[in-house]
């Protein structure tokens, strides 16, 4: 965007423009040597970054490393070896338990022979010297349970009495019960449980086995309750043996971890991949091997290191994508601008440069970037691309005023320098004010993007101009591209003043009551804010399609919290209190698997029952085949009996029967018949392990850690030489916390047991799910800056240090005694006091400089409103990634306002009566912007759908700033320019000398006959 030359009245150029000048002669008058300088220092930054700079992907990087709960993962990760879980997913179509036991035990045994890559691998359990002492596990109602069940149970194996749980008969006697109840006026809720169980368990099996032809195979679940309750929390399973695997048998999944290296920075990065490369090859290799067996085998890898590693190789190819289509539609849009290439190459060629010194800058200065630092190039594309196509356009418009190449380069620094300087040292101590969050990776994007900003306005006085100076040395004017006519446009938009700015301030008031809401005695924004990782990623990605898998299956998570007890006991209250929190839905621990030494009775109650599973034969006796033709007659009064209630239960058991007689009524009688068979079989010998599970408990001597299988001491305890224990206990939510409301919840319950829990799902909510909070903290205090350095920019020389000093002043003694007093600072209201006062003393002493200041903020200020409204109109929300964006959208608003704030302070000052917007002016904020909207939509491309938001959203915020800088600030300046009030300068007497009396009558003549002079600016 441009600046013109000075006014005829002489006054002087601010030393910033200057100072522009003078570099753009230089690089004038040497162009090739400024270009050398230029380009090697790009080199070296390029070839420093590439060796130095290092690439964090993990989301601990972007928290407070002080905190609490970062501290103690910290203390986590290196007690027990590494800092999170891969989770390699094994899933069948159908369910294949024996194959996903294979595949798993196959893959587990290739993982622990290269301990270079990979440790703590835990594929499967043996739990053979915990299930020997199971009964003692038992709490003593569970005891009761058991005995009761027993008992029960005793009538059909004791007696033989195996009719009894045949498919027909059980459907026959879950009706007699219902009828009962309902004849009684309620129905109890353990028969409403034992139907849906039953209805289940049929349901399932049939299906399954007419999908896959099989029924021995196929995951079978009990129809009756089990003998011992503790075992889905305990014991983990029937066998010796024990796999991660769903109760569906579809799903399995092997957990390792990253070997760690003791080389930090880039060797312990490089280690990293290589083992997931290597990890995915080995993973890929199960997959073919096993798929001999299943052809719908896969086999994926998750994780939080899985998912953080996909997360920034997409972005990374994402934005190399967008960075190459951004450039082709920057150029199109510079093309038919300027019609013509070269000016155009000349400003990405400067965006290229300024982009490689950025990135040697922060490699210097911070030395890394994370998963949200590493987006400061979208911050950099749209400064460098306005600040270059702003001295662009103003040197063609100069050379078209036959100024001579050198005039014309340096002519152009001095009327553009001052905007584009302003403009850069606003954005650069916005984005610096991210320092004061709190929050190292938000901090690290910050000072990048604040220096990116002022090398961005270097390169456009240094190197642009002597890339011009070479360019267009033997070029004539003639062949020059024009600037853009816009004085139709201009003439148009100040036309009717009162009726354009009238409706353009309904359009954004329209838009922003669908931005905001007054609630609770406050101002809201009605756009969401969804703190959801996981949707933010290219939901192509292996390792999130795994994880959806995992969460659908209801078996592991990645979003898991961890938290450490100092010995047994602790664990234990700890264990017990978070299992009573609504929102965890497990636990997994070592401390649970030790439980405390029965009671003399208690020993004796178990050594009985011990006794009486014992005594009976293990062998399956033969059964009749099923008879299809009487469980569907049975199942179907079943099912008509489940319909007339609206009990939850009732429905999903009626559900389920419905699904089998539908099946059954599908399938021929013989292949009925063999399905009820072995579903029939595999009921008795279901219940004749039970039997077994507890005959083989026949050891009483208390649990030790000695018993505790080596793969769960590994992951849950660690014992120091001295003897010091830590417990450390896995805490798994219940519902899905990648959402918001979920993770929130999580955690604040969590916090109220363990104020020091820690884990992925605290790191989620200390980053992305607090992002907002922390944005808007930023908001607030870029504003301020904003605000204090353009007031500071308009104020008159004598009032700028009277207007800011003193509320900084006042600020800074009220923050210091209430840090005194309380012990704690709150920089927002310190920041609010200041801007407070400063806005105090400008009302009073140059009010017209204050009222240029908030006009200069009006597009941003209004376009972020409008902008606000039109995601919730479409209804789009606002997520972590796209929040990044919002500072950049400030900028150009705020850019687009300096420029034509200034334009009306110099034809007022000038002595214009109004205003009328400059044809530079206009076409620049119109051509800057229409080439940032085509740069950032480079990013709608992205697989990425953060990166893709980020896109959307910059591209309609650039579009609603400048809309309201055509529609809005132009009635408004012209309103502005008709009643600007005199000068409020101060008027200086000068007393005449006695001999020139008598020339005063002839100077009041001379001063009457002459016209009086334009009002003048401030």
């Amino acid at each position: 965007m441009v600046m013109v030359r000075p006014s005829e009245n002489g006054t002087p150029r601010p030393l910033p423009a200057r100072l522009a000048g003078w570099v753009a002669s230089v690089a004038c008058a040497r162009p090739r040597l400024m270009l050398w300088l230029g380009l090697l220092a790009a080199c070296a930054c390029v070839g420093y970054s590439v060796t130095h700079l290092e690439v964090h992907t993990s989301r601990s990087q972007l928290t407070d490393r002080e905190a609490r709960f970062s501290r103690s993962w910290q203390q986590y990760s290196d007690t027990f070896g590494s800092a999170a879980d891969l989770m390699v997913v094994v899933q069948s179509p159908a369910p294949n338990v024996r194959l996903i036991r294979s595949v798993i035990d196959e893959l587990g045994e290739k993982l622990k022979r290269e301990p270079e890559h990979f440790e703590n691998v835990l594929s499967r359990v043996d739990l053979t010297a915990m299930r020997r002492k199971a009964l003692q596990f038992l709490t003593d109602d569970e005891i009761r349970k058991t005995a009761t069940r027993l008992q029960t149970y005793d009538r059909v194996v004791r007696q033989q009495n195996w009719e009894l749980i045949r498919s027909e008969k059980l459907a026959e006697t879950l009706l007699g019960q219902i009828r009962r109840g309902q004849a009684e006026g309620m129905v109890p809720e353990a028969t409403w449980i034992s139907a849906e169980r039953f209805a289940d368990s049929l349901s399932s099996y049939t299906h399954n086995a007419l999908s896959s032809g099989r029924t021995e195979q196929n995951t079978f679940k009990p129809p009756l309750p089990e003998l011992m309750t503790v075992a889905s929390d305990q014991k983990l399973s029937d066998g010796a043996l024990s796999w991660m695997i769903n109760s569906e048998g579809t799903v399995g999944v092997l957990l390792v971890c990253l070997a760690q290296l003791q080389e930090p920075g880039k060797a312990q990065g490089n280690a990293r991949e290589s083992s997931l490369a290597r990890l995915r090859t080995l993973a890929s290799e199960a997959e073919t091997s096993g798929r001999t067996d299943a052809a719908e085998l896969k086999v994926s890898l998750t994780g939080i290191p899985a998912l953080e590693h996909d997360e920034l190789r997409s972005t990374s190819i994402d934005i190399r994508n967008a960075g190459l289509l951004a450039a082709l539609l920057v150029g199109a849009v510079l093309f038919a601008v300027f019609r013509g290439m070269r000016h155009p190459m000349l400003a990405l060629m400067t965006l290229l440069v300024s982009l490689c010194w950025t990135f040697g800058a922060a490699t210097a200065v911070v030395g890394s970037v994370n998963i949200v630092s590493v987006c400061f190039a979208i911050f950099l594309i749209g400064l460098s691309i306005d600040f270059s196509v702003s001295y662009i356009h103003r040197y063609l418009a100069l050379r078209q005023e036959l100024f001579e190449l050198p005039d014309a380069l340096r002519e152009a620094a001095e009327t553009t320098g001052s905007g584009i300087l302003i403009s850069a040292a606003t954005a650069a101590l916005a984005f610096s004010t991210a320092l004061l969050t709190g929050f190292p990776g938000v901090a690290e994007l910050g000072l990048i993007a604040a220096m990116g900003a002022v090398l961005c306005a270097a390169s456009v006085f240094w190197f642009l101009p002597a890339l011009i100076a070479i360019s267009d040395a033997d070029v004539d004017v003639e062949q020059l591209p024009q600037p853009m006519p816009a004085a139709k446009l201009a003439g148009w938009l100040t036309a009717w003043p009162v009726p354009a700015a009238a409706g353009a301030a309904v359009l954004v008031l329209l838009f922003s009551s669908q931005a905001f809401r007054w609630s609770d005695g406050r101002l809201q924004a009605r756009v969401s804010y969804n703190p959801n990782l996981l949707e933010l990623q290219d939901q192509r990605a292996e390792s999130v399609v795994a994880e959806r898998a995992l969460d659908a299956a209801g078996t592991e998570t990645v979003l898991h919290a961890v938290s450490i007890a100092r010995s047994w006991e602790e664990a234990m209250q700890l264990r017990t209190r978070f299992l009573k929190l609504s929102s965890v839905g497990r636990v997994s621990d070592a401390a649970s698997k030790l439980p405390e030494q029965p009671s003399g009775s208690t020993m004796q109650m178990l050594q009985s029952l011990q006794q009486q599973a014992a005594s009976l034969p293990a062998s399956t006796p033969t059964l009749r085949e099923g008879s299809y033709l009487e469980t569907g007659r049975q199942a179907d009064a079943l099912y008509a009996a489940l319909k007339k209630s609206d009990h939850p239960r009732a429905k999903a058991a009626a559900a389920s029967l419905d699904q089998f007689l539908n099946d059954l009524s599908k399938t021929p009688a013989r292949e009925s018949s063999a399905i009820l068979t072995a579903w029939n079989t595999m009921t008795i010998r279901w219940l004749l392990g039970e039997y077994q599970e507890i005959a083989v408990a026949d050891r009483f001597d208390p649990v030790d850690l000695r018993d505790l299988p080596r793969e769960l001491k590994s992951r849950f305890l660690k014992i120091d030489a001295d003897g010091k224990q830590q417990w450390a206990l896995r805490i798994y939510p219940r519902e899905n916390v990648w959402n918001g409301p979920e993770l929130d919840r999580f955690v604040r319950e969590l916090r109220t047991v363990d104020p020091g829990v820690t884990g992925a799902p605290i790191q989620v909510y200390e980053s992305a799910g607090r992002m907002d909070v922390t944005w808007a903290s930023i908001g607030l205090y870029a504003l301020s800056v904003i605000f204090l350095i353009l007031l500071f920019n308009y104020l008159r020389p004598g009032q700028k240090l009277l207007t800011v000093i003193p509320p900084i002043g006042v600020a800074a003694f009220i923050g210091y005694t209430l840090f005194q007093r309380n012990g704690t600072l709150e920089p927002s209201l310190a920041v609010m006091i200041c801007v407070g006062l400063a806005t105090f003393i400008a009302a009073v002493l140059d009010f017209r400089n204050l009222r240029d200041t908030v006009l200069t903020l009006m597009p941003a200020l209004a376009g972020g409103a409008v902008l606000l409204g039109m995601l919730q109109l479409l209804g789009l929300q606002l997520n972590p990634m796209n929040l990044i964006a919002l500072p950049l959208v400030f900028a150009i608003g705020v850019d687009n306002g300096i420029y034509l704030v200034a334009d009306c302070r110099r034809q007022i000052a000038a002595g214009r009566e109004g205003y009328l917007p400059s044809s530079d002016t206009l076409s620049s904020v119109i051509v800057t912007s229409l080439t940032s909207i085509a740069g950032f939509s480079g990013l709608l491309v992205s697989a990425h759908a953060g990166l893709f938001s980020v896109g959307l959203l910059l591209a309609i915020g650039v579009a609603c700033c400048l809309v309201v800088s055509l529609l809005l600030m132009p009635p408004i300046l012209t309103l502005v320019a008709r009643h600007q009030p005199a000068s409020m300068e101060p008027v200086k007497v000068i007393r005449e000398k006695s001999g020139a009396a008598e020339d005063t009558a002839a100077r009041d003549a001379a001063a009457k006959s002459t016209p009086q002079k334009g009002k003048k600016a401030a």
